[in-house]
């Protein structure tokens, strides 16, 4: 007895850890299949659908799973749970092996008795069910392009249905024909081979017909064959898992953010192909069912992907069924309950269907869902604290034990010394560790609070334009016993006090309590010397200046700083101005008078006093790029004053005579640092020469000079090219991303152009490689 004793203790203790891996992320499939096979091996029926009932609420289209689940019902005989799983799953699971299962289950069930000659024999009334059955089917799936051999089943079942008399031979007919009619406009996988068994039968039954019913259908079929090549090209490369998985922003799996994205993405691009009815199905309700069994089809596989499910609810508001799209919006928020895209869309939709209790169910069950993230946070940095602890006891005791047994006795001077030395290296140990654990667990949790903080952000902003202000100042109320709010919550709630009551001191008294919670934070107090200069109140912001600036550290001070300086060199009386730079070139000795004189007579982003004085680029990707990585609550301008700061601009390079053309560099050159179109200059009147011979001339002059002063050889511009770069706008003027010019260049190399039409006379030129 004691081996199998001890077979269920093993059995049990690894069902607890499984238990403990699905309660801590119960969206990773792998601890769940390691669970349903655990439990399979015993005999307790009800563990084992426990266990399948609560897998399913968070795989709830898990086909493979529901396929294994009727299978094992069926190898007990229990056929009415067999019925009640088939209840649950099919409707929402688009899975063509799962629906032939069911097909299967149900002939096997329904098996046909032996033909008699009576009319509405049992045999007629089992072929009525089965043909329910395929109808059934091919309502929810006959649309995929996998469902080929369902529509084969089906019209092989009504050829074989016996017919007595001309009558029910003619509904057999008829009945054949339309279910043909019906899959050969779909773009199934073996449509042509459905089209091919169309064409024999209605040959077979009348020639004549036959051309028109099947010239009837021809274009229908034409469409589905031209459309399935498309959806081959579409699908065929989509990521389809055995289960869905937590994108790894989420939850690392394994993928970088680019692949996830690339994955994410082709199932994004089909889904919107499905929408312009390439089919050109006119029935709306048609085009709609199969819209959105697409979409159905794609939470099979990507469940975890927010956009998926708003992209849904999205497609069924713009046919008018928001209640549909309501229903899309619940059930994706259960499927990705991080997710604030789909909370955010939920909560809007349902105040608008009049739904105000569950548009302020759906975020605070999202405010609960990140409050729980954090907390999850704290106490595993808790734990990697005490262990931190732990082990440097551990090794406290053992050094103490090791001068024990080597050095003099306690009371010596030395000993104590020693001893002394051994507790500070190990505090010391201690603190590391412990910062190190801090240092690792705050970007986390820096994330985390910011996110909840944008939730209740939008929830005072959805609860104002629903409700009005006052139940707006409750949400904030509740917002600021939350541990983890921070200072943003609270100038968005002195902003909406600002732009919806026309009250600014409630605002300030807002930004007043901000500062009095999270002290002199260098972003808020941006912020608000941004608001009270807004509102034209310069006494008080002084006022807030003088009390912050002192209590913070210098460099985080500077952004205080430069925001300030940049209002008073624009609306400061000259001794202002000249205080201001007193005190700046005492707090930063290390700034030069130049650069101080620039950010005088800097405004905005005009800022030509580096570009043409101080020779400073004025290329603006840089600048695009800092300002991008610096942070969001520091403006702009600032990012770039510090990416121009950093070096100048690289010396230009000796010119290469291009027989009077200027180089690509020079083009480039100009148009980054000139507002005005590039000026092409031309040499004076010369004889017409060739371009082969032009360009053998510059390279041969090239050759000519020491290799030391001679950069590479510049390929000559054709006329038509540098006529279009002196068309083309100043670099300072893009705001966009930055584009390598390299690359650009590099594709046009590439290109297939066609040969230009002879002008003149002359032939046509091709491209040169």
């Amino acid at each position: 007895m004691a081996a199998p004793d001890a077979a269920s203790g093993v059995r049990a203790a690894a069902r607890e850890a499984l238990e403990v891996n699905v309660y801590q992320d119960p969206r990773i499939s792998a601890p769940w299949l390691d669970l349903l096979a655990l439990v399979r091996q015993g005999e307790n029926v009800d563990d084992v659908r426990d266990v399948y009932d609560r897998f399913f609420e968070y795989f709830p289209q898990a086909s493979t799973q529901w396929m294994d689940y009727i299978d094992w019902e069926l190898s007990r005989s229990n056929f009415e749970q067999v019925n009640a799983i088939f209840t649950r799953c099919l409707r929402n699971t688009m899975s063509v092996d799962l629906w032939k299962m069911y097909l299967a289950y149900t002939r096997r069930v329904n098996p046909l008795p032996p033909f008699t000659a009576e009319e509405n024999s049992p045999r007629d009334q089992v072929r009525r069910v089965l043909e329910q059955a395929y109808e059934f089917a091919l309502k929810y799936i006959g649309w995929d392009r996998e469902s080929s051999p369902i529509w084969q089943d089906y019209l092989q079942l009504l050829r074989e249905r016996e017919a007595r008399g001309t009558w029910q031979e003619g509904q057999k007919m008829d009945q054949l024909r339309r279910v043909f009619q019906r899959a050969v406009m779909i773009p199934l996988n073996q449509v042509e081979a459905i089209w091919r068994e169309y064409d024999a039968y209605e040959t077979s039954l009348n020639k004549i017909t036959a051309k028109k019913f099947l010239g009837e259908r021809s274009p229908a079929y034409m469409q589905a064959r031209t459309v399935l090549k498309e959806l081959r090209n579409l699908t065929d490369n989509l990521v389809r898992p055995d289960l869905p998985v937590q994108p790894c922003w989420i939850v690392p799996n394994g993928k970088t953010p680019a692949k996830e994205r690339q994955s994410l993405q082709g199932w994004r691009r089909y889904l919107e192909w499905e929408e312009k009815n390439p089919l050109a199905i006119e029935d709306p309700s048609l085009l709609q069912h199969r819209v959105l069994s697409a979409y159905k089809k794609a939470t099979m596989y990507v469940r975890f992907d927010a956009v998926v499910w708003y992209m849904a609810a999205m497609y069924c508001q713009s046919v008018h069924r928001d209640a549909e799209a309501l229903v899309w919006l619940h059930e994706g928020t259960e499927a990705c309950p991080w997710s604030m895209l789909l909370r955010f869309q939920y909560a809007e939709l349902a105040r608008a269907q009049g739904k105000d209790q569950d548009a302020s169910a759906a975020l605070d069950d999202l405010l609960m869902y990140m409050h729980h993230q954090i907390d999850t946070r704290l106490e595993a940095q808790r734990a990697a604290c005490a262990a931190v602890d732990a082990e440097t006891d551990a090794e406290r005791e053992a050094a103490l034990q090791r001068r024990a047994q080597d050095d003099a006795p306690d009371d010596d001077d030395a000993d104590k010394a020693a001893l002394a030395d051994i507790e500070r290296r190990i505090q010391e140990t201690r603190e590391q560790r412990h910062a190190k654990v801090l240092a690792d667990a705050r970007p986390g949790l820096d994330e985390w609070r910011e996110a909840l903080s944008q939730v209740w952000i939008k929830y005072m902003q959805l609860v104002r334009r629903a409700e009005g202000i006052r139940p707006a100042r409750q949400v904030f109320a509740r917002a600021r016993k939350s541990p983890h709010c921070t200072w943003q919550v609270y100038e968005a709630n002195a902003m909406l006090e600002y732009h919806c009551s026309k009250d600014t001191t409630v605002a300030t008294k807002v930004f007043e309590l901000a500062l009095k919670v999270f002290g002199p934070d260098e972003h808020l107090v941006v912020r608000y010397l941004d608001f009270l200069i807004s509102i034209n109140d310069d006494t008080n912001a002084r006022a807030v200046l003088e009390r912050t600036v002192s209590s913070m550290p210098v460099d985080k001070a500077k952004s205080v700083w430069m925001r300030w300086a940049e209002y008073e060199y624009s609306y400061g009386d000259t001794s202002a101005m000249a205080r201001l730079d007193a005190r700046l070139a005492d707090v930063y000795p290390d700034v030069s008078r130049l650069d101080r004189a620039a950010d005088r007579w800097r405004y905005g982003t005009l800022d030509y006093v580096r570009a043409k004085d101080l020779g400073y680029s004025r290329i603006a990707a840089p600048a695009a790029k800092e300002a991008k990585e610096a942070p969001a609550d520091e403006p702009a301008a600032d990012a770039a004053k510090a990416s121009q700061n950093k070096a100048p601009a690289p010396e230009p390079a000796p010119k290469v005579e291009t027989g009077g053309r200027q180089s690509m560099e020079e083009i480039r050159r100009a148009l980054a640092t000139s507002s005005e179109p590039v000026k092409r200059t031309r040499p004076k009147a010369e004889p017409e020469k060739s371009s082969k011979k032009r360009k053998d001339t510059a390279v041969s002059e090239a050759a000519r000079r020491p290799a030391r002063d001679t950069p590479p050889p510049v390929p000559v511009l054709p006329d038509a090219v540098m006529y279009f770069m002196s068309l083309l706008p100043p670099a300072m003027m893009y705001e966009g991303p930055p584009i390598t010019a390299d690359t650009v260049f590099e594709c046009l190399a590439h290109s297939n152009l066609p040969v230009l039409p002879p002008v003149d006379g002359r032939k046509g030129l091709k491209r040169r490689t």
